[in-house]
């Protein structure tokens, strides 16, 4: 899935603009927790993706920053990225997904699923059952909404 990272990018900038971040960064969180990772593919086309991994609520990593590692004290689930293109829209793959992440988080003994809402995407977020959360969207921009999902057992 590495070997995905530069689609994902051109993906990720198509589709979040300068939300969008460089290959490297996209490779580096497919190493660091690949059971978050995944791609919705048409063929050989990427019609979609999801990166995501254990974090810290309320401290989403910086934009355009490697992470190093994960923190062993992690206590959120964090969806750094979700994008789907219009020609993936209206299978309702990232709804299809979140169980899988939630299962993932709780595998880990996490029970937060938790990501920044750019665009106006937080009414999207809000129907999977995701609630906005004071904090935790600093530098993210002025329309950016910090939000969280318990994970349900």
């Amino acid at each position: 899935m590495a070997a995905d990272a530069p689609a994902i990018a051109t993906l990720a900038r198509a589709g979040l603009g300068a939300y969008g971040e460089a290959a490297e960064l996209y490779a580096e969180r497919i190493a660091l927790a690949p059971d978050g990772c995944f791609v919705l593919t048409d063929g050989d086309a990427i019609l979609g993706h999801c990166i995501s991994h254990p974090w810290m609520r309320f401290a989403p990593p910086a934009m355009h920053t490697t992470l190093g590692a994960i923190p062993a004290a992690a206590d959120c689930w964090y969806l750094h990225d979700v994008v789907v293109a219009p020609e993936g829209r209206g299978e309702q793959a990232v709804e299809r997904l979140l169980p899988t992440l939630a299962a993932n988080a709780a595998d880990q003994s996490i029970a937060t699923l938790a990501l920044i809402a750019v665009g106006g995407a937080d009414g999207y977020w809000a129907r999977q059952g995701f609630v906005a959360v004071p904090g935790g969207a600093a530098g993210f921009g002025d329309d950016a909404v910090y939000m969280e999902r318990a994970v349900k057992g």
